[in-house]
């Protein structure tokens, strides 16, 4: 079942990692564009006015990118142990990350660069591990 890392399926990863965190960015976004209901009108009232969310241009189209994304997600899952293509994810921190700081202005402290750098060095580890598999 396992046929291994091929270019294709390390394109695959990144195209998918691509997809799952332009999703991320769209939700985000999209949320930012819906009115909210005050806390004081209850639970139900706010899980009501989440759904409603659900039906808006950019938080539908990131539900959209999150689709093409796990179908992708299927066809890389027939090609790659799961051991390894889950881990590798990992990569769409990073990438959120560095959108969410171009695109929304969000500040990121040292600690989290550290921590982005210690995920990135983490996943190239495990794929240098991975490889060394027999």
């Amino acid at each position: 079942m396992n046929k291994g890392l091929t270019p294709a399926t390390i394109a695959m990863l990144l195209v998918n990692v691509l997809l799952g965190s332009t999703g991320q960015i769209l939700l985000r976004y999209g949320t930012g564009k819906l009115h909210t209901l005050h806390e004081q009108q209850g639970f139900a009232a706010s899980l009501l006015d989440s759904f409603k969310g659900i039906f808006t241009p950019y938080v539908f189209l990131g539900f959209c990118v999150y689709a093409v994304s796990s179908v992708l997600w299927i066809r890389i899952l027939r090609q790659v142990n799961l051991s390894f293509a889950y881990p590798t994810i990992a990569v769409s921190y990073i990438v959120v990350v560095i959108l969410s700081t171009l695109i929304f202005h969000e500040k990121v402290s040292w600690a989290m660069t550290a921590g982005l750098l210690l995920i990135a060095v983490g996943v190239v580890i495990f794929g240098i591990g991975y490889g060394n598999i027999k």
